[in-house]
């Protein structure tokens, strides 16, 4: 077996060989300093003033100062704030909600005035925010019998259950009242 020829490393050969051993283990990308002398440490006021000469520059313009004049308000202030905001768009979306209401009146008789009862229906129920409808049909039930069929549009404080119920107290004219449809407007 031949001997292996003798080589002579300088130091800078050794420090490149372990540079490359020691970033194949760890997988770190190579950085080799040719410089024979290492550069003093920097002092932390250097890093200091180098970081904050990068903190000062701002890109978009900003004034910060004029910022941190101005008084903040705290998180339950903004709160209170957000949550009057939003009661008030709730209230001034509720003021201006309206439904449509759809019923059938059934009477007893089938000699009764139908539209007489309407008239007399439309007269007597009045409440604030109801509007009751300008006209009624009359629809067919059966043996000659016929049903009232009306709307009216209600707000917010209205309710349909009280109109249903003061129509069901006229007890010797009307034998049913149903609600036949709502709908939001």
């Amino acid at each position: 077996m031949a001997s292996l020829p003798a080589y002579d490393l300088s130091v800078d050969e050794i420090r490149v060989a372990l540079t490359y051993a020691n970033a194949a283990v760890t997988l770190q990308p190579i950085a080799i300093d040719t410089t024979k002398a290492a550069a003093p440490a920097a002092t932390p006021a250097k890093k200091a003033a180098k970081q904050e000469e990068k903190d000062d520059f701002d890109v978009f313009g900003d004034d910060d100062e004029e910022e941190d004049e101005a008084p903040k308000e705290s998180r339950a202030e903004m709160l209170a704030r957000l949550k009057k905001e939003a009661e008030e768009r709730t209230a001034k979306k509720e003021a201006n909600q309206r439904t449509l209401v759809a019923i059938e009146i059934k009477p007893w008789d089938v000699e009764q005035d139908l539209m007489v009862l309407w008239k007399k229906i439309t007269e007597t129920i009045v409440q604030d925010g109801l509007k009751w409808g300008e006209s009624c049909n009359l629809a067919d039930v059966a043996y000659g019998i016929k049903k009232i069929q009306c709307t009216f549009v209600m707000g917010v404080s209205n309710s349909s259950d009280d109109v249903v119920e003061k129509i069901l107290d006229m007890e010797d004219e009307v034998q049913s009242c149903e609600v036949v449809s709502m709908n939001v407007l």
